[in-house]
């Protein structure tokens, strides 16, 4: 069954545009708008919401401090370890779609997939190398947050967001 749409208010329309990047907050409000969209097949990077929601989260520490480190509302109970697993699930659905036509290749550039590879192979890296550390509750958020081998990788995943969406995130901060 398809949800109705939800015709969103002008204040929640603003609301998501000043909290998310803009591509991720146009996607909220076509899909809330429009919820038939999600029984469509994904065929292109631009269909998977989920995924740049996940990269930009990687990539913006602020977001980290306000909602891993001080669980402030409505993102209370988003870590590390929600995040990353999340991201990995949904960079894999995306890299491995390659079995036509039950799961045709997801359409993207050469350099988009290098990339997103790439940020999967360093979030990996960092995630299995027992010497960082771990965190799967949360308990351990404030240190990775602060760790510089996780803010590398997220200026890393920052460049893979804005190949991926077009967004730039420098613009959009300062405007904000």
């Amino acid at each position: 069954m398809i949800p109705k749409p939800k015709k969103m208010t002008e204040k929640e329309k603003h609301e998501h545009r000043g909290f998310y990047p803009p591509f991720i907050a146009e996607k909220i409000i076509e899909l809330n708008e429009h919820p038939e969209i999600n029984n469509l097949p994904n065929t292109k990077i631009t269909d998977f919401y989920p995924l740049y929601a996940d990269i930009w989260v990687i990539s913006n520490k602020n977001y980290q401090e306000r909602f891993w480190v001080r669980q402030e509302l409505p993102m209370r109970g988003d870590n590390y370890g929600e995040t990353t697993l999340t991201f990995f699930g949904d960079v894999t659905g995306v890299l491995e779609a390659n079995n036509p036509p039950d799961d045709p290749p997801i359409k993207m550039t050469l350099k988009q997939r290098e990339m997103l590879q790439k940020l999967y192979d360093m979030v990996f890296e960092y995630d299995t190398d027992e010497s960082n550390p771990e965190s799967r509750y949360g308990e351990n958020d404030e240190a990775i947050v602060n760790d510089p081998k996780w803010q590398k990788i997220g200026e890393y995943a920052k460049l893979v967001y804005e190949e991926l969406s077009g967004d730039d995130l420098d613009a959009w901060e300062k405007q904000r």
